[in-house]
């Protein structure tokens, strides 16, 4: 039987993150009302849910080959500094800017945008480098890159992952954004354009390096900015114009360098 193992990831990912949203994420915040610092743990608990979805479940997802071989794969390429600051001052870098434009059009100071929040700034940076950069990586990233890439070429696979990520918070969308009335539809364009066109910034990187630390440590500098950020929709407008620019000169960029295609 030919079985549709990247399907069968896809639709599992989603159930299962779907499920930890409205039986555990959801009771915790609206029910019992816990501690922020809690909260911020159960999160980081939905976010680690397509690793664990795949190790666990590793002979349903890849039956040829072994589950040490994969890990292995994507973690032993040689890691370079200043190409692994590079990646996370790409994502971190498009952020600030963004702020530092939309404040500049409020007429207001970059820091008017930023909350702390009541959980302690170290702290806070240690659970956001927790959550989504270390919990989803290797499963986007590692196994479903691979998935399509072996079906597609390298732009409309790197499209399918951004999609497929991107969707993936639909849920959150609904519960986790103040976004809920008109502003709604833009919030919900720009994260569609620019999750998909990190994700392309993301596999041209992989293309070079082939380390999924590179794109756990772009996927943090890009997170990060969010845990204290306090914006309205302009910001995500210029962030999605911002990305809308980036992303084909990178594109164009890896076309006319010798990457090693991985498809």
């Amino acid at each position: 039987m030919n079985v549709n193992y990247l399907k069968r990831y896809i639709l599992s990912s989603y159930i299962l993150v779907w499920a930890l949203i409205i039986f555990v994420a959801a009771p915790a915040s609206l029910l019992f009302k816990v501690p922020p610092v809690v909260m911020w743990i159960v999160r980081n608990i939905v976010a680690w849910s397509p690793s664990y979805l795949l190790l666990f479940g590793w002979k349903y997802f890849r039956t040829d080959e072994k589950r040490t071989t994969f890990l292995k794969r994507c973690f032993s390429a040689k890691v370079s500094l200043l190409p692994l600051l590079s990646s996370f001052g790409l994502t971190f870098g498009l952020s600030i800017l963004s702020l530092f434009l939309y404040s500049l059009m409020t007429k207001k100071t970059m820091f008017s945008y930023i909350n702390l929040g009541t959980v302690s700034l170290p702290l806070s940076i240690f659970l956001s480098f927790t959550s989504g950069p270390t919990g989803e990586e290797l499963g986007w990233r590692g196994y479903m890159r691979e998935e399509f890439n072996k079906k597609y070429h390298f732009l409309k696979s790197s499209i399918y992952q951004g999609l497929v990520w991107c969707f993936w918070h639909t849920l959150l969308w609904v519960v986790d954004s103040k976004f809920t009335d008109w502003r709604a539809i833009p919030y919900i364009i720009a994260n569609i354009v620019v999750i998909t066109s990190i994700t392309i910034l993301m596999n041209i990187i992989l293309e070079k390096y082939n380390n999924l630390i590179y794109t756990i440590f772009m996927h943090f500098g890009f997170n990060i900015v969010y845990v204290f950020l306090d914006a309205d929709i302009g910001f995500f407008i210029i962030l999605t114009l911002l990305y809308l620019l980036i992303t084909p000169i990178a594109m164009h960029i890896r076309n006319r360098s010798n990457f090693k295609y991985y498809h």
